[in-house]
């Protein structure tokens, strides 16, 4: 059965049954003797739940994995597992190399069987593109030419190296078979080892594995085949491809479309997974919310067109269960991976299926958590979901009832204070908050208010509002607590969650008139046709970029000044697109620079390493983005009063959203 087997219907109304809303996304699949019970995917990607000495996974990916399965996605696949010793990377891998990783491996796969959910694994080398450092040795690559991001000269591989390849991944396949897996995925794609064989971006051999497209496949070819012949005709063997990398002489649609006409006549492929880019053009490998939904399901659509039959995954921002269903009605694909809308929601199968869409927490496409760790080395985790990695602990119905329900006031609507009122509802207890402005959200919603694509990160404490509505939370909006009204209410516990207030260097010049804050020049009358500068504290973070993005799209002349790099704390999936539209739209930047003074018409400012002095000349309005200052006076007042006090958010510590999250989940967890 394909995307285009059943009646069209409409994509569904919140409240409508799978069977009016999803028929094509609840449909099962046959794929060899793997019954899939629907079209949502759970696709392959880093976790970091990895032991950094033994490089196997942990019980957290088992619990991570086994949870999407829990509910309700449809088939679930094992992020890469590598091959070889020199195609790792920073951060923690899961080797495929020895037979020490198969215990982890079958730990993970039982795990996901336990809720008869079909597991497949991703056998993968980095290729030049991965790090020497985990395992001291060289990194290989068809060519010695350096990649882009890693800046490292690699290995040439020689006819020796590629026989000691394709044999890695045979007994590889035969691994992962022993663990359980009930399908493989090789992968193709992102500027991989194997996808560096099939580029000329990366391929610039001339024997028998460069030059023609051919010759190019060869390898792929040889590695697809000693996989498929190690695990039988009875196990399916997919492909992960990049469709397009976007970079000179990197690989397009129609190469792409080629080189899949070429592998489906000369191998049996079960299934082609259909991605793009690699790691020169990471930016759009996990488009943020700054792309349109679903922004390169046309890859899928055009793979598809000249796949003859054999089924295609779709994938890349596809945010909802109602988009899945619009693209499999089109056509555009036969199945739809759904990673961080699963991570956001792993039971977004199980509410769509039931008719509970609004229930769905979405995600926000924002990367802060589920790239933004793994990039850094760290395990992954979510803006809106703090269960993340901790699915064992606090996962789908962990979360129960308290044996002493109390009256919790929360004082604060913003997103701390909205998920302690949520989890502190779903226990049990209670709960009252109060908000002083008129609509909940707090910071957030001035950060959504920046650019218009940034409306969507108000998804966050939007979904919030509406679940506290659902749990029976009594919500007092436009209320300012003070201690007499607290005493009034006489809560069992009071949490604060009262936020931060704006911060100001210790410089002269730093309270003029026209030294204004970045909520003040997003929220505030708005900048247009002047000379700004935008002064970065060193958070090197969203708020200094977005701020200077909007005052751009005024028609500013903007410098942005800051002491680090711009948007270094910003992941690498995120940056770059981010700073090729402020690049773009004129943007002059002083990186490696601090604030010195500020005077009437003028800034001054000093290099970091040096401190040799510049004046920037002839400027308008200041923008400052910088540290919060804790609003915690109701808290210490409160606590000087003998209350039962928990602070959380930027009233505890002035930080980001998703530790504003994190505290307001912890907070109603504990109380």
């Amino acid at each position: 059965m394909t995307g285009n087997d059943v009646n069209d219907v409409d994509s569904g109304a919140p409240g409508a049954s799978s069977t009016d809303a999803f028929p094509r996304l609840f449909a099962p699949y046959r794929m060899r003797g793997v019954e899939i019970p629907n079209r949502i995917v759970f696709a392959g990607h880093g976790s970091r739940f990895i032991d950094p000495h033994t490089h196997s996974l942990t019980r957290r990916q088992a619990d991570y994995l086994a949870e999407r399965a829990r509910g309700g996605a449809g088939l679930i696949i094992q992020g890469s597992g590598i091959v070889h010793p020199t195609g790792m990377t920073f951060g923690g891998i899961n080797q495929a190399w020895n037979d020490e990783g198969i215990a982890s491996y079958a730990e993970v796969v039982d795990a996901v069987h336990a809720f008869d959910t079909p597991i497949f694994a991703q056998l993968s080398h980095l290729g030049r593109q991965g790090s020497g450092f985990p395992a001291h040795r060289e990194l290989w690559a068809p060519s010695a030419i350096a990649d882009p991001s890693s800046r490292v000269v690699p290995h040439a591989m020689t006819r020796r190296d590629i026989q000691e390849l394709v044999e890695s991944y045979r007994s590889a396949a035969m691994r992962m078979r022993s663990a359980g897996f009930d399908g493989l995925e090789v992968y193709f794609a992102h500027g991989y080892l194997l996808c560096s064989f099939l580029s000329r971006f990366s391929n610039a051999r001339t024997d028998e594995y460069g030059g023609s497209l051919e010759n190019r496949m060869r390898l792929p070819l040889e590695v697809f085949r000693a996989v498929s012949e190690a695990v039988g005709d009875a196990v399916p063997v997919g492909v992960r491809i990049s469709a397009d990398e976007f970079v000179p002489n990197g690989l397009d649609l129609d190469e792409a479309q080629e080189i899949v006409r070429l592998l489906c006549a000369s191998v049996r492929v079960d299934y082609l997974s259909v991605s793009q880019s690699n790691y020169a053009s990471i930016d759009r490998q996990i488009p943020d919310m700054s792309f349109p939904i679903a922004p390169f399901v046309h890859l899928a659509r055009g793979i598809r067109q000249g796949a003859n039959g054999v089924p295609v995954f779709a994938v890349a921002r596809i945010v909802s269960a109602q988009k899945g269903e619009e693209l499999l009605r089109e056509g555009a694909a036969d199945i739809i991976c759904l990673v961080r809308p699963l991570i956001a929601d792993p039971q977004l199968p199980e509410k769509a299926r039931t008719g509970r869409v609004l229930e769905i927490r979405p995600c926000i496409s924002c990367n802060v958590g589920c790239r933004g760790g793994p990039h850094r080395g760290l395990p992954i985790s979510c803006l809106v979901n703090p269960v993340v990695g901790f699915e064992r602990e606090w996962g789908i119905g962990k979360v129960g009832p308290t044996d002493d329900p109390r009256h919790v006031l929360v004082v604060g609507g913003g997103p701390a204070g909205l998920k302690a009122a949520e989890t502190a509802a779903r226990r049990g207890h209670r709960v009252t908050l109060f908000e002083s402005r008129d609509q909940l959200g707090g910071q957030v919603l001035i950060a959504a208010a920046a650019m218009p694509y940034r409306d969507e990160f108000a998804g966050s404490t939007r979904f919030l509002a509406g679940e506290v509505a659902r749990l029976g939370v009594d919500v007092r909006t436009g209320v300012t607590a003070d201690v007499a009204a607290i005493e009034d209410l006489d809560p069992d516990v009071v949490v604060v969650a009262t936020g931060s207030l704006p911060g100001r260097p210790e410089v002269p010049g730093a309270r003029m008139a026209h030294v204004v804050s970045c909520q003040d020049a997003i929220v505030g009358p708005e900048i247009r046709g002047r000379r700004v500068a935008v002064i970065d504290c060193g958070e090197a973070d969203w708020k200094s970029l977005t701020t200077a993005e909007r005052l751009l799209s005024l028609g500013n002349d903007v410098v942005l000044v800051t002491p680090v790099q711009a948007g270094a704390e910003i992941d690498a999936f995120s940056r770059p697109p981010l700073m090729r539209r402020l690049m773009g739209a004129g943007l002059e930047l002083r990186e490696s620079h601090r604030l010195v003074a500020i005077t009437e018409r003028d800034v001054v400012i000093a290099q970091t390493w040096t401190g040799g002095e510049e004046i920037l000349r002839d400027v308008d309005v200041v923008v400052l983005a910088w540290y919060g200052v804790a609003d915690d006076l109701l808290a210490r007042e409160l606590e000087s009063s003998g209350r039962d006090v928990r602070v959380v958010g930027d009233a505890l510590a002035p930080r980001r959203a998703i530790d504003a999250i994190w505290d307001g989940f912890r907070i109603g967890i504990a109380l």
